[in-house]
């Protein structure tokens, strides 16, 4: 016996059944009420796609709702927290300067001309009014070079449109005045002229007799942060504070140091690296106490070397 053979239309046939008069793909579907319902939201009991929501459907929308209302919700409060952040952090002036060492200031800095220079700096990089995008190591750089006796500029806090400012100043070791001129020097070796704290315990005595255009070059930038240097190598070495630093006669490339508590004087000089004679002086000092030796002077100006008188 021969089964007849199938077909597609008979595979269709048997996947999908044949819909009854009046009936449409709509009706009995998952979470939709019968056709024919007597509510007042269907227009004629034999409207053909009228469809009822189901309480089941209606909670799974309102949950839905409720989520996308939560969500809109949440986006604007992160909105205005944001927008509110950028608002307080922008400045547009400077309030207060403090100033450090807050002690020992022998004279109050100007503070109008320091927040002017900073607020310069704010003009030429506007995005940097905001605190959270200042550089603090390109404002110090903007504002030393205007005013070379500041080490730090430090922002420390502010509000609505303003910012507060730390200010720490170089505290000098040597100074040298030099025709009308007066110089201080730092640890680091860095020169400035204005001091507003103690005046250093170490003046340069300048007996080179040089004239005031031969003074230009010898008060140059290398050797005053050779000298600087020097004197704070020196006073953490453990041979003592230094106490006087001279210019000899007829040179200019030579310092002669004294050191507290020794009665004699060290020669130096500014071609040589600070660090490398400072380490010179401690292996001949050390040498001459070994054989307690008071010597009239020591000279450490040749590299290697060292001798006494």
């Amino acid at each position: 016996m021969k089964w007849p053979k199938r077909t597609k239309n008979s595979r269709a046939l048997l996947r999908r059944p044949k819909l009854m008069a009046g009936q449409d793909e709509l009706s009995f579907r998952r979470s939709r009420t019968l056709t024919g319902s007597r509510s007042h939201a269907v227009r004629a009991a034999r409207v053909g796609r009228a469809v009822l929501q189901s309480d089941r459907l209606k909670k799974q929308i309102l949950r839905r709702r409720r989520r996308l209302i939560l969500a809109g919700l949440i986006g604007l409060l992160v909105i205005i927290s944001g927008l509110y952040y950028l608002v307080s952090q922008y400045s547009t002036s400077v309030r207060t300067l403090t100033f450090e060492p807050s002690i020992g200031l022998s004279q109050q800095p100007p503070a109008e001309l320091y927040q002017k220079a900073i607020l310069s700096y704010l003009q030429v990089q506007p995005a940097q009014r905001f605190r959270f995008a200042l550089d603090s190591h390109r404002l110090t750089s903007a504002v030393r070079r205007q005013h070379p006796e500041i080490a730090s500029v430090e922002a420390t806090g502010g509000g609505m449109g303003y910012s507060d400012f730390t200010l720490t100043f170089r505290t000098p070791i040597v100074s040298w005045k030099l025709a009308d001129k007066q110089y201080f020097v730092d640890e680091s070796g860095e020169t400035f002229e204005k001091n507003y704290g103690p005046s250093p315990s170490v003046n340069v005595v300048d007996r080179s007799g040089a004239t005031l255009s031969r003074g230009d070059i010898v008060a140059s930038r290398g050797f005053l942060k050779f000298l600087g240097r020097l004197v704070a190598i020196a006073n953490t070495s453990g041979l003592g504070q230094v106490t006087e630093a001279s210019l000899p006669p007829n040179t200019t490339r030579e310092i002669d140091i004294t050191l507290a508590g020794r009665g004699y004087s060290i020669k130096t000089h500014t071609d040589r690296d600070p660090a490398q004679e400072v380490e010179d002086m401690q292996r001949v000092i050390g040498y001459l106490e070994q054989r307690k030796v008071t010597p009239a002077y020591i000279d450490v100006r040749v590299a290697g070397r060292a001798y006494y008188q």
